[in-house]
């Protein structure tokens, strides 16, 4: 019997035990395997981890607002993650071990759905843990001028940027330079939480590039429910090659299911699509 689960707070919007269910489908195991959703607050988080390791789950899938509170709590945690800050997957067992595979998400998907290999400047919304990941994986696909856009009211983590853009070799502007930065760049990232449900807020005012033509240009959302955003809609339009979020969730899954099961996992193309699908439907009935 081999367990895995979702935590975090809340999780009756994600539809990560359908896509486990289906991936497992392509790794030959012997075993009963489940994953479920588990609502765990960020004062439950130690508690919630010895009771996962007594049941012999074998890994955790860690989301909001869990992510940084992770790295407090386990025995070993993978450099990248670490270097990131925030962990999204827990393997179980003697010990606990953490990593990031958020950022293996997005260049798995800009890599099999992106419509060019050459990527010289790119442009990244938000500063958060997802813009972290984006950073990082900017720098896996060579992308030389990673430019990241905030906010002009700081917040901690865009402090935390600013202080530390020079060590991490990326620029930092504010959103009324989007339309000179969109027009540099061959790849965009959004990764910020806007477009995702109950959020309809946007993180600049689309007029500020409307009369700009996007074609040759790759844009990935990292918000996959719902899957078509209004940036993502935007960019569509105007020519670009989008990436919808739920991509980024299949791959750095796929990526999960591998750390937990000590295997790799097929990732067929056709099969991904037709997990893409199903997901896509489910996130309808959300």
């Amino acid at each position: 019997m081999k367990y895995s689960a979702l935590i975090g707070y809340p999780t009756r919007h994600s539809v990560s035990h359908l896509l486990y269910a289906e991936l497992i489908k392509t790794v030959k195991i012997e075993d009963f395997y489940q994953h479920i959703r588990v609502d765990v607050q960020l004062h439950e988080f130690e508690q919630s981890l010895n009771a996962f390791r007594t049941l012999n789950f074998i890994g955790l899938s860690v989301t909001l607002p869990l992510k940084l509170e992770a790295l407090r709590h386990l025995d070993k945690v993978d450099p990248v993650a670490s270097e990131l800050g925030a962990v999204n997957t827990i393997k179980l067992g003697d010990t606990t071990t953490g990593y990031n595979t958020d950022w293996i998400g997005i260049v798995e998907s800009i890599k099999a759905f992106g419509n060019r290999t050459d990527y010289e400047t790119a442009t990244i919304f938000g500063t958060g843990g997802a813009a972290h990941a984006a950073i990082y994986a900017c720098k896996q696909l060579g992308v030389q001028n990673i430019n990241v856009v905030y906010r002009h009211n700081l917040s901690q983590a865009t402090r935390g940027l600013l202080e530390s853009s020079e060590r991490l070799g990326i620029n930092m502007h504010e959103y009324n330079q989007v339309h000179g930065l969109i027009k540099r760049s061959q790849l965009i990232i959004n990764a910020t939480s806007a477009g995702m449900v109950h959020n309809d807020r946007l993180p600049f005012e689309l007029k500020l590039i409307k009369d700009l033509l996007l074609t040759n240009k790759v844009f990935l959302d990292a918000v996959f429910n719902p899957i078509n955003t209004p940036l993502l809609g935007h960019f569509k339009a105007q020519g670009a090659c989008t990436v919808d979020g739920l991509w980024m969730m299949i791959f750095q899954g796929v990526k999960a299911l591998s750390i937990w099961l000590d295997s790799p996992v097929p990732t067929k193309t056709s099969e991904l699509k037709r997990i893409h699908s199903l997901l896509k439907a489910e996130l309808s009935n959300v």
